[in-house]
C-alpha cells in the first residue's frame, strides 16, 4: 500500500469510546491514515497478525465491530478485505500530506496537531510518546530493557508498542508522575504488565525509595546482570 508510515493520530472521540478496545481503537486510526482519495485499508490478516500481536480471531470481531457500530464500511471480493472509514463518521484524523500530496496550512488547527504528532513520532521510531518529561522517557526505556531481559519480550512493531503507550496513559488517568509510578511498581514486583497503583486512594505512603530510585536500582540491577541488557 502506498503510504509513508510516521504513525497515527487517536482523537478524543474515539480515544475515549468505552465500547472500543484498544486493538480497536488502534485500527479505527489505522484504516483513516488510508482512507482518502479512493484508497482503503487492505491489509491482510497475516500483515496485522505481526505488527499487532494478536490473533486471526481478535481482528475479525475487531472489524465486525468497528462495522457494526458504522464507524467502518468493509467489501471482501473474495480475495482482498478493502475497508473504509464511512463518510462522515469521524472528524479528521491527522492524516498525512504524504498520502494525499496536499501541503497543510499554517492556519489549520488540526494540520498544526498533525505536524506537531509527526515531529514527535520522529523522535521516537514511529511511536506517539504520551509523556515528553525526561523521567517519563527513562521510565518507558527501562520497561523495554527489563521486558527484554526478564521476560525474551520485544514489541513486534510501533503499533504493539503505541497499544502498551495508550493502555499506561489511560491506567495513570494521563498523569505522567501516576504512570512512572505504575511502571515503578511493575518492575518491583517483578511483572509482565501494568496495573493499578495498588491502595491508590487509601494507601498511606511509607519511608522508602522513591518509584525514581527503584527504577534507578533497576537499571543497575541490569548493567551487573551477566545475561546482559539490550544488544
Amino acid at each position: 500500500m502506498e503510504r509513508e508510515f510516521k504513525g497515527v493520530w487517536i482523537p478524543a472521540q474515539i480515544w475515549l469510546d468505552k465500547r472500543l478496545t484498544l486493538v480497536e481503537k488502534a485500527l479505527l486510526a489505522e484504516v483513516d491514515s488510508f482512507t482518502g482519495n479512493g484508497k482503503s485499508f487492505h491489509k491482510c490478516n497475516e500483515t496485522i497478525q505481526t505488527e499487532y500481536g494478536i490473533s486471526r480471531n481478535t481482528i475479525a470481531r475487531a472489524f465486525r465491530k468497528l462495522q457494526e457500530l458504522e464507524f467502518v464500511e468493509v467489501n471482501f471480493n473474495g480475495r482482498v478485505r478493502h475497508v473504509r472509514i464511512r463518510a462522515g463518521r469521524l472528524p479528521k484524523m491527522g492524516r498525512q500530506s504524504t498520502q494525499n500530496g496536499d501541503a497543510d496550512s499554517p492556519n489549520d488547527t488540526s494540520t498544526n496537531t498533525s505536524k506537531r504528532t509527526r515531529d514527535n513520532t520522529s523522535k521516537h521510531k514511529g511511536v506517539v510518546m504520551p509523556f515528553e518529561d525526561k523521567e517519563f522517557l527513562e521510565a518507558w526505556k527501562s520497561w523495554k530493557d527489563y521486558k527484554k531481559t526478564e521476560h525474551g519480550f520485544k514489541f513486534k512493531s510501533p503499533t504493539s508498542e503505541q497499544a502498551s503507550l495508550h493502555q499506561l496513559q489511560t491506567l495513570s488517568g494521563g498523569d505522567c508522575a501516576t504512570a512512572v509510578r505504575i511502571i515503578g511498581q511493575s518492575l518491583a514486583n517483578g511483572w509482565k504488565g501494568f496495573f493499578a497503583i495498588k491502595n491508590q486512594t487509601n494507601e498511606t505512603r511509607r519511608p522508602g525509595p522513591s518509584d525514581g530510585s527503584l527504577i534507578e536500582e533497576h537499571l543497575r540491577r541490569l548493567a551487573n546482570d551477566p545475561r546482559g541488557g539490550m544488544e
